[in-house]
């Protein structure tokens, strides 16, 4: 009887060293696994939003920002909201400008521009400040990724524009860039192109006017629009309601694309840049040193985070 019951007991812990032996194999599988399935996805880290700012200013020679003084106004907002500012005045708003912006890395790019709808199509283009030239851009202007405009009241001189089949030729992405478009028809009902052509090349929301608007009441409101959603922690549409239409086109409102980002918020914009910080701390800051030990794999070893 007791050499039976010594020989069972010898099976049962023959079994247990054996199913010991495999859950150990199976959790460094897991672990070696995993550790490279993590290297590989934190190679790869998600796009943030960046906290810098560009105010690209193609009036600013013929349509000074008045009394409303938008480069110093909305320089401040963002600033103290924590963003980095740039300013871009109309000598510097070139074709080249324009397929340089999306390299820049900017989370809100204020596009002080004219824009205008073309004549025969359903399309809003706008506009550089850099003087057509014959004999410029012609490949450009053959496959439409450039086109010619003039201003109503100065026919006869003509600037390269800008239309959304040059946006989205872009070789990058916007980084999930807020784009507010301060001109005329900039988000024309039947005039979504431009809007699409951002959103698709990464921009997470586009703000612009249902039709015509005159610059300075444009002003006023993109100043009211950013004090709602950068001070008073507006969401994205709360800041855009807040906004009025001109008087003298009062069929013209602000409005944005798409309206999934109802809800969007400087407050969350910036819980994702911190999540993301972290992200890319673990990614490329920590070190694991795993030790196995019978069915036990632990870090030793890890870089502790600080924001």
């Amino acid at each position: 009887m007791k050499k039976k019951r010594r020989e069972i007991l010898q099976k049962e812990k023959r079994f247990s060293n054996r199913t010991l032996a495999l859950a150990s194999a199976i959790l460094v599988v897991l672990t070696v696994g995993g550790i490279l399935l993590s290297r590989f996805f934190w190679q790869l880290p998600p796009v943030e939003f960046p906290f810098r700012a560009a105010i690209v200013d193609q009036l600013s020679l013929e349509f000074p920002n008045s009394e409303y003084n938008v480069s110093g106004s909305v320089s401040h907002m963002l600033r103290d909201a924590g963003f980095n500012v740039s300013y871009f005045e109309s000598k510097n708003v070139s074709v080249a400008f324009y397929k340089e912006l999306v390299r820049l890395n900017y989370g809100i790019i204020i596009l002080r521009t004219h824009s205008a709808q073309r004549e025969t199509e359903t399309l809003v283009d706008l506009f550089s400040s850099e003087r057509f030239d014959t004999g410029k851009y012609d490949s450009e202007l053959e496959h439409g990724l450039v086109t010619v405009g003039y201003y109503s009241w100065n026919p006869s001189r003509r600037y390269f524009t800008i239309p959304p089949k040059f946006i989205e030729s872009l070789a990058d992405r916007f980084p999930k860039s807020i784009v507010i478009a301060m001109g005329c028809n900039t988000l024309n009902t039947t005039c979504t192109e431009m809007a699409e052509a951002f959103i698709g090349k990464g921009a997470i929301a586009y703000v612009g006017w249902t039709g015509l608007v005159a610059t300075p009441h444009a002003d006023a409101e993109t100043i009211k629009l950013l004090h709602g959603f950068l001070n008073e922690s507006k969401t994205l549409d709360q800041a855009v309601r807040s906004t009025e239409p001109d008087l003298d086109y009062p069929s013209s409102r602000m409005t944005y694309y798409p309206h999934v980002v109802v809800n969007l918020t400087l407050s969350n914009l910036r819980t994702e840049k911190k999540a993301s910080i972290l992200f890319q701390d673990l990614a490329t800051g920590s070190e694991f040193s795993f030790q196995v030990c019978g069915a036990r794999a632990r870090p030793t070893r890890f870089k502790s985070y600080q924001n």
